[in-house]
C-alpha cells in the first residue's frame, strides 16, 4: 500500500473530521438541537466503579460502546484527577471496527497528560490526567449497532484510599462526515469523600454448645449515598473443629440501607471447651472493614427447647397449634428470646404466643406457635424453625406442617331403604377425595338374608379433591322375612403410594311381606269361579239329557 496515498486521504478525511467533531461537539452543549431518528447508543466505561489500590499498582480502563449505530470514526477524551491515579498510555488495539468488522484504523491523535504520541498535535484542552484519542476506520462500515472495544487505558495509581472521578470529557463518534448520537457514562475510582459502609455484627459474641450451632447477623450499611457489591469472608483457618459458613460471601448495598448476612457457626463433637476470635471481613471497591465475634464453647447448654406436636398435621385452608417449652439447665436463670421462620408461601402464617420467656431453676415457660395453612390443590410439606437465644447459648427447633394422613368419605344417599320381598332396591354412594386421597376403591355389600347386590360402577378411581358415585342394586328373595335387616356397605381404598384405607356403611332395609290374596272356600277368585262356570255347564247339559229321555219315553208309549 502506498503510505503517502494514505497519508492524503487520512488528512483529507481528518479536515472532514474535525468539521463533524466540531458539529457533534454541540451536542453536548445542547443534545435537544439534534433529533435521532434511531435509537441513540452510549460511550461508556467498563467498569462504574473501580476498587481502589495500593501505590505503584497498574489498573486498566477500557472505552467501549453500545448500540452506537455504524461509525468510521471517534473522537474520546477521558479525565482523572492525576493525582490519585496517572494516566500512563492507551492502545486501540483490539477495537471493535478491527477486531468484528476487518476494518483498518488509524490513530489520528493519541494524547497522555498533554503529550503526542502522533503526528497530529494535541488540543489545547488536552492536558495532565487526560487521555486522548482520535482514529479514523477505512474500509465498509458496520452495517448494524456496533458494540465493543474502542480503547484501553492503562493507569498508574499514586496515593493509596483516594478518590478520583473518570470523566469522559468527550465522545464524538462519526460516519465518514456524518454524526451519529451516542450518550455517555462515566465512571469512578475509590470511594466518593463522605460515601462508605459500616459492618456491625449482632451478638458480638456466642456461647456454644458442644456439637451444635449458632448464628450471627452480619449488617452492612450504606452511608452518604454509597451504592456497591460488598464481599464477606471469615477467619481463614478456625480452631479445628470450629466450622464457620455464610449464607452469602457477597451482598448489594443500595444508597442509605442495610443488608443482613447470616454467619452460622458450628462447634462439632470434637471441638473442647475454650475461647475463639472470629473475625468478619467486608470489602468493596477497595475499601474494607472488619469485626470480631467472641466465641465460648461449652458443653453443657443454657436451656432445653421442645416443641410439641413436632408434625403438625392441618387441613388446607385450616389451623393447628404447637406448643412451645423452654427448661432451665446448669441452673440458668434470665430471658429467652425466640424467633421463627418459615417458607415465603402465600398463605401461610405462623406467628407466636410470646417472643420473650424469662426461664429458672424449677420454673418452665411455653408460649403457642399457631399456623394457618393456605388452600392448596396439592399435597404439602412446610418447615418452620423456631430459634430460642439467650444471651450465651442459641438452640433450633422445626416443626413440619403437613397434611393428615390421606382419607376419603363414604356418604349414603339416602337414610331410609324399604322393599317388598321379591323386589329390588337402589342406593347411591358417593366417595370424596380427603387431604389429597388419590388412588382405587373397590366397593362391596354383605347381608345376613338371601339378597343380591351389584354395583355400578364396583371400581372406582379418585383423584386430589374429586368425588365420584356409584349406584348399588339390592334384589331380594320372594321368600325375604319381614322386618329389619343390616346390609353392611364397604369400601377399600389404596392410594398411590400403596397406603390402604377402609370405610363401612350399615345400610338398613326394611323388608315387607307379599300381600295376601282374597279366596272363596279357599280357592282364588278366577280359579273359584272357573270352577262354578264348568259346574254350571255340566249341570244344564244333564238336564237337558234328562228331558230329552223323558220326551222319548212318552212318545214310545
Amino acid at each position: 500500500m502506498d503510505l503517502r496515498h494514505v497519508t492524503c486521504i487520512s488528512s483529507r478525511r481528518l479536515s472532514a473530521l474535525v468539521v463533524a467533531f466540531s458539529l457533534v461537539s454541540l451536542v453536548s452543549i445542547s443534545p435537544d438541537l439534534f433529533h435521532s431518528v434511531h435509537g441513540v447508543g452510549i460511550v461508556y466505561l467498563n467498569n462504574r466503579t473501580t476498587a481502589s489500590a495500593p501505590p505503584t499498582t497498574f489498573i486498566t480502563i477500557q472505552v467501549q460502546v453500545a448500540g452506537v449505530e455504524p461509525f468510521t470514526g471517534w473522537d474520546i477524551q477521558v479525565q482523572t484527577n492525576q493525582s490519585v491515579i496517572s494516566p500512563t498510555s492507551l492502545s486501540i488495539k483490539g477495537n471493535a471496527l478491527e477486531a468484528n468488522y476487518s476494518e483498518n484504523v488509524f490513530e489520528m491523535v493519541t494524547c497522555v497528560n498533554g503529550m503526542n504520541y502522533t503526528t497530529s498535535p494535541c488540543e489545547s484542552s488536552d492536558g495532565p490526567g487526560i487521555v486522548h484519542s482520535a482514529a479514523l476506520a477505512q474500509g465498509k462500515p458496520p452495517n448494524g449497532f456496533v458494540y465493543g472495544l474502542l480503547l484501553t487505558i492503562n493507569y498508574t495509581v499514586i496515593r493509596a484510599g483516594s478518590y478520583s472521578p473518570l470523566r469522559i470529557l468527550k465522545a464524538i463518534i462519526t460516519n465518514d462526515d456524518n454524526p451519529v448520537l451516542v450518550t455517555t457514562r462515566d465512571g469512578t475510582y475509590g470511594i466518593p469523600p463522605g460515601q462508605g459502609f459500616s459492618l456491625v455484627t449482632s451478638p458480638d459474641s456466642a456461647r456454644i454448645v458442644i456439637g451444635s450451632k449458632a448464628n450471627v447477623t452480619v449488617t452492612i450499611s450504606s452511608s452518604g449515598g454509597y451504592r456497591g457489591i460488598v464481599d464477606l469472608t471469615t477467619t481463614e483457618k478456625p480452631n479445628p473443629g470450629l466450622i464457620l459458613s455464610l449464607n452469602a460471601t457477597s451482598t448489594p448495598l443500595s444508597p442509605d440501607r442495610s443488608s443482613n448476612v447470616t454467619l452460622t457457626i458450628a462447634a462439632n463433637s470434637t471441638y473442647q471447651p475454650s475461647q475463639y476470635m472470629i473475625t468478619v471481613t467486608a470489602t468493596s471497591n477497595g475499601l474494607s472493614h472488619a469485626a470480631t465475634v467472641s466465641i465460648f464453647t461449652t458443653d453443657t447448654p443454657d436451656f432445653r427447647l421442645d416443641v410439641s406436636p413436632s408434625i403438625l398435621e392441618i387441613h388446607s385452608a385450616a389451623s393447628g397449634r404447637s406448643t412451645i417449652t423452654l427448661n432451665t439447665q446448669s441452673s440458668f436463670s434470665g430471658s429467652i428470646w425466640l424467633s421463627v421462620t418459615w417458607p415465603a408461601v402465600p398463605g401461610l402464617t405462623v406467628s407466636l404466643g410470646a417472643r420473650n420467656l424469662v426461664i429458672s431453676p424449677g420454673r418452665s415457660a411455653t408460649t403457642a406457635l399457631d399456623i394457618h395453612t393456605p388452600d392448596s390443590a396439592i399435597p404439602f410439606v412446610y418447615l418452620v424453625n423456631i430459634t430460642a437465644t439467650s444471651p450465651s447459648s442459641s438452640e433450633t427447633i422445626s416443626v413440619v406442617v403437613r397434611p393428615p394422613v390421606p382419607d376419603f368419605s363414604l356418604l349414603l344417599g339416602s337414610a331410609e331403604f324399604v322393599v317388598q320381598a321379591g323386589q329390588s332396591l337402589t342406593a347411591t354412594l358417593t366417595m370424596t377425595s380427603v387431604d389429597y386421597f388419590k388412588g382405587q376403591l373397590h366397593l362391596s355389600a354383605s347381608s345376613g338374608f338371601i339378597a343380591e347386590e351389584v354395583f355400578g360402577p364396583p371400581d372406582i378411581a379418585l383423584d386430589f379433591g374429586n368425588s365420584s358415585t356409584s349406584t348399588m342394586t339390592l334384589t331380594t328373595d320372594v321368600n325375604s322375612a319381614p322386618g329389619n335387616h343390616n346390609v353392611t356397605l364397604t369400601a377399600i381404598g389404596t392410594t398411590f403410594l400403596g397406603a390402604s384405607v377402609t370405610h363401612t356403611i350399615v345400610m338398613i332395609v326394611t323388608i315387607t311381606q307379599v300381600p295376601p290374596s282374597k279366596t272363596i272356600l279357599g280357592f282364588q277368585p278366577l280359579t273359584y269361579y272357573g270352577i262354578i262356570g264348568v259346574l254350571s255347564l255340566v249341570a244344564m247339559a244333564a238336564a237337558v239329557g234328562g228331558i230329552r229321555k223323558l220326551k222319548h219315553g212318552r212318545f214310545l208309549s
